[in-house]
């Protein structure tokens, strides 16, 4: 936990999964900090000088130092306050193992999203290659969750606080129903996916993440509404615009 002494900072928007997973993990950890809510289509001087490179949310500034990449900032969180609990594992291939399951979740989930909702002269269509891709991203982590669950690397019930991977993943979950919504995107239920399934109703009872995950029909709102905005975008860059 931080004293109070250092100033801490979080750029981002309330929709976007990768500041919520910025947000968890502070919250996880006990650290005080100020919220800046960014908006995207006209983005502050304070978030372009912060992250001249990509431009994009979420920023976390320490102390007038800007961080940036979700993933990097929530394991800098971790080292910078390492007081208990640690989110990273200790084990190197514990730490492996959760590092290579998030990117895997960051790259293979953004890229079926945009498959799903391609949009083809202005009217947003849905990919059967999009949902396809969703399903197998799910039922290829399915493994994985199992392996991380045996090892102890993801939240289950009765368990205190998240971790790692709960926190990347976490931020994503908010997402299910209004990608349900507006796209027909499902995750494969218990019968292709049990562990997947049971991590994701485990995650919904820990406090952390029902007090950081914003309502679905407020997101479903925001989505279709950006949807739009988005599909400006020809070469794919808005995922890269920290949604």
């Amino acid at each position: 936990m931080n004293t109070g002494l250092e100033e801490v900072k979080l750029l981002s928007g309330w929709a976007s999964p990768y500041g919520l997973r910025v947000q968890l993990a502070l919250k996880a950890k006990g650290i005080e900090y100020q919220y800046v809510e960014e908006d995207l289509k006209n983005k502050s001087e304070l978030l372009l000088n912060s992250n001249p490179v990509y431009k994009k949310i979420p920023v976390l500034i320490h102390n007038g130092t800007p961080i940036c990449e979700s993933r990097i900032i929530v394991e800098y969180i971790d080292e910078t306050w390492p007081a208990p609990p640690p989110l990273l594992p200790t084990h190197p291939y514990d730490r492996y193992l959760v590092r290579f399951w998030a990117d895997f979740l960051d790259h293979k989930r953004s890229w079926a999203w945009f498959s799903a909702g391609m949009s083809a002269e202005n009217e947003t269509v849905v990919s059967n290659k999009g949902h396809d891709e969703y399903a197998e991203m799910a039922i290829t982590m399915e493994s994985g969750v199992a392996e991380m669950e045996r090892r102890g690397l993801i939240y289950v019930e009765g368990k205190t606080r998240v971790g790692y991977m709960d926190v990347c993943f976490a931020s994503y979950v908010a997402l299910s129903v209004p990608l349900d919504e507006l796209f027909g995107l499902k995750l494969p239920g218990s019968e292709k996916c049990p562990n997947l399934q049971k991590w994701i109703q485990n995650l919904l009872t820990n406090e952390d993440v029902k007090l950081t995950l914003p309502d679905a029909s407020k997101l479903i709102k925001a989505i279709g509404e950006g949807m739009m905005y988005f599909c400006n975008y020809p070469d794919q860059s808005f995922l890269r615009s920290g949604l």
